[in-house]
């Protein structure tokens, strides 16, 4: 598992809103301790399994097109690189101990184990935020920033400003259950909206989402605004307006920006969607 240079982006964004008085003072109920269960990282009965499939794994002898690198396809010789270095250099040991750093508890929500790192800013003011990881992804995409968040930063107007991390596994993730077929992104808002009001004690709170965790993040933002007070994310789990949308809503686009904007949407279904029409469409079983 990689580790990147903690980003600071996520501080800054939410010091401005904190600045910006976006985000109220976190009010903070008494958790339902009782609800919340320790738990650590222990997988290593399955790492001769893993080794075993390693050693197996037969690649090819040769480059199916020697020449061209990686422009049909992985190169052979990163293949093997790769191969070598999970067999002779990973050390599951080290990434278990470096998980269970961190504090990780799971609790029971409508018949689902919910997995959640929980960690707490030594300031009681600390806002409270939500990281919604992607897909395919976990909660590793943000164990690198973390600490920095729980850590005191200063917002542009010298203010102090810190977060209590919360980081789940969405539903089938990870060490989260797996969900019913008929579960919903507003299922997902809807049991973290739970997790962070009922059990964890949070009124108050900021989301984030990337990728896929974006949409339970907006719908957070939007279904459950009197808790959820700010949002951060890397996109909007929605389509823009087209131009004769704009006119039916009778919304006029005057700033510069927005209208670029809207041109880029419009660029991006003419020729930019072929991937995600795919992904929204199913073979024909006729």
């Amino acid at each position: 598992m990689g580790r990147s240079t903690p980003n600071k982006a996520l501080v800054a964004v939410f010091s401005l809103l904190l600045a910006l008085d976006v985000v109220a003072q976190p009010q903070h109920n008494s958790h339902n301790s009782s609800a919340v269960r320790p738990f650590r990282v222990a997988l290593s009965a399955g790492l001769p399994h893993m080794y075993d499939l390693l050693r197996q794994s037969q690649l090819p002898r040769q480059e199916e097109y020697p020449g061209v690198a990686d422009t049909a396809g992985i190169d052979l010789n990163v293949l093997r690189a790769l191969q070598g270095v999970w067999l002779e250099d990973f050390d599951w040991k080290r990434e278990e101990e470096e998980l269970n750093s961190f504090k990780h508890f799971t609790t029971e929500i409508e018949g689902l184990t919910v997995h959640f790192i929980h960690e707490r800013s030594s300031d009681p003011d600390a806002i409270p935020i939500l990281l919604n990881h992607g897909w395919p992804g976990s909660f590793l995409e943000f164990t690198p920033i973390i600490k920095s968040l729980t850590s005191s930063a200063t917002t542009s107007d010298g203010r102090p400003v810190s977060f209590h991390v919360i980081a789940p596994s969405l539903p089938g993730f990870a060490f989260s259950s797996p969900p019913p077929a008929n579960w919903t992104i507003g299922d997902t808002a809807r049991m973290q909206h739970t997790l962070m009001a009922d059990i964890l004690g949070y009124r108050q709170f900021a989301v984030h989402g990337t990728d896929w965790g974006s949409g339970p993040s907006y719908t957070l933002y939007a279904d459950y605004s009197n808790a959820t007070r700010a949002g951060h994310f890397t996109f909007l789990p929605f389509v823009a307006y087209t131009p004769d949308q704009l006119t039916a809503a009778n919304i006029s686009l005057q700033d510069t920006l927005e209208q670029q904007e809207e041109q880029l949407s419009q660029g991006w279904r003419t020729t930019g969607n072929a991937y995600f029409l795919e992904q929204g469409t199913k073979a024909s079983r006729a």
